[in-house]
């Protein structure tokens, strides 16, 4: 029996690699010639406006605008941008409150439209409102942000985790290949062509199956309780493997622990015959 050895472990499960990794997407321009003062926070608005808009000129134009602005952030109901003046706010609400109050406006749904409108004006119609919203604002999208951020982390980290616990470190070319789990058990595991069955397997052991009439081999390993595929992982391995016989009744080679070669290596040759191959091929994890 040939054992190739994969060093400290077949696979790196415990590699140390580690991962490091309605609003507006893109950030709302200030009006020309409004700076933004020191204590101002900085705040992207999703269904945001880049302007003022134009100021409706009838009840209905400004009742229909307001009541498809519901459930939008104060600034995009009232009409104007995130970084206006204080005055701009309170002329846009005057302006569309008169054209929208109850007692001016006896159209259905002009109430709902004036409710929609006062409350937009109560979280920034005075200056330190406005601070104490755009404040909130902030804190709340950075939380997303700290969230979103920390779902990508964990979700390259799962696939890090993934990639190295399927895949095999190879010695001859410096990568990594693939190991696909086989659905098949390994109490019935290993294809013989002598007794037409398939036999039972053991952790580490390897073995090859052919079909087309001999051309198609595939390799497959007993690792970790089950069975993989490890043809990529073989074609590299085509010297270390170039004594191994498709669908044998009896397993040539195993794969073993770095740490358990020597004792492996001094076992075996108590075990067998002295013209059998002990091959040593270590792989680091």
């Amino acid at each position: 029996m040939l054992v190739v050895t994969l060093g400290e472990s077949t696979f790196p499960a415990k590699d140390q690699e580690t991962v490091g990794g309605g609003f507006l997407e893109a950030p709302l321009r200030r009006a020309p010639g409004i700076k933004t003062p020191p204590e101002e926070v900085d705040v992207t608005f999703k269904d945001g406006l880049e302007s003022n808009m134009a100021l409706p000129s009838t009840g209905d134009e400004a009742m229909k605008r307001l009541l498809g602005c519901k459930g939008k952030d104060p600034y995009s109901i009232l009409g104007v941008t995130p970084y206006c003046p204080d005055d701009d706010i309170k002329r846009y609400y005057k302006r569309q409150a008169f054209l929208v109050h109850p007692d001016k406006n006896n159209q259905p749904g002009a109430e709902e439209a004036f409710k929609i409108l006062v409350h937009a004006f109560e979280l920034i119609g005075e200056p330190e409102r406005r601070k104490a919203y755009d404040r909130r604002v902030a804190e709340t999208q950075q939380v997303e942000q700290a969230w979103s951020e920390l779902s990508d982390l964990l979700s390259q980290l799962h696939q890090k985790m993934e990639y190295a616990a399927n895949t095999i470190r190879c010695t001859n070319c410096g990568k990594r290949h693939r190991r696909v789990n086989v659905d098949r058990p390994c109490y019935a595991a290993r294809e013989c062509a002598q007794c037409k069955i398939r036999h039972a397997a053991r952790e580490g052991d390897i073995w090859a199956e052919s079909s087309m009439f001999g051309f198609l081999w595939h390799y497959f390993a007993c690792m970790d309780g089950a069975v993989y595929d490890i043809t990529e992982w073989a074609a590299c391995q085509a010297e270390n493997l170039r004594h191994l016989r498709a669908n044998t009744h009896n397993v040539q080679y195993r794969i073993v622990l770095g740490k358990q070669q020597a004792q492996q290596s001094s076992s075996w040759h108590h075990r067998h015959r002295p013209s059998q191959k002990f091959v040593e091929h270590n792989i680091p994890p």
